[in-house]
């Protein structure tokens, strides 16, 4: 049996995936409620953490492959395949995102157009993410084809990106709320623990559709 350290990449480019949405969300609720420009400005210089940790990802998900040089093969299948979806899901999240961080960063973005492209934005993180679960819902590996596997990949999103914005919004100085957002994260650490105990009590009733 080996050590699974092949499989680390893949694990690094899904929970970079999930923080970085759930960050941005965050986040762009923190823009969204900035009481000046200035405010909103060192909250998008900010955000470029966000957008190295998702390119961290992609590159992480290139060193999964079999061959890195044909990861582009891997968009071959959109709509047919699980793992094409999920790479043409966080490409298209990823190329937005990071455009609207572009623009807003260099002080070229109009306020009304910058509110919906970050909605988008956040909009497209959350299918990402969905498209993440889609890919581990196969009735051949019974562990992974059931609600649990869902509610973690979300609950995740729900429970890293609060703490990953949070210090993006102190580091920002801008004055925000934390009270909502720690809740929001110590549920979510809480039913994560509820999903692990309740995905290990029904192992021994899972059956394989081979």
């Amino acid at each position: 049996m080996g050590n699974g350290w092949h499989e680390w990449p893949l694990v690094i480019f899904t929970v970079l995936g999930q923080c970085v949405v759930g960050a941005l969300i965050v986040s762009g609720i923190g823009w969204f409620a900035a009481k000046n420009d200035a405010d909103r400005q060192r909250i998008v210089r900010g955000m470029f953490f966000l957008w190295l940790l998702m390119g961290i990802g992609f590159i992480a998900s290139v060193m999964h492959l079999g061959s890195p040089l044909r990861a582009f093969n891997s968009l071959n299948r959109i709509g047919a395949s699980g793992l094409s979806n999920e790479i043409a899901a966080g490409s298209i999240f990823f190329a937005v995102g990071g455009l609207w961080w572009l623009v807003a960063v260099i002080g070229k973005m109009p306020q009304a157009l910058g509110k919906l492209w970050l909605l988008v934005s956040m909009a497209l993180g959350v299918i990402f993410v969905w498209m993440m679960t889609c890919v581990y819902q196969i009735d051949t590996v019974p562990t992974w084809h059931n609600g649990y596997t869902t509610l973690a990949f979300f609950l995740t999103v729900l429970l890293s990106g609060p703490i990953l914005a949070a210090a993006i919004l102190r580091a920002a100085r801008v004055t925000f709320n934390t009270t909502p957002f720690a809740i929001i994260s110590v549920l979510a650490l809480i039913a994560c623990a509820g999903v692990i105990v309740l995905q290990g009590l029904s192992l021994a009733s899972i059956h394989s559709s081979v």
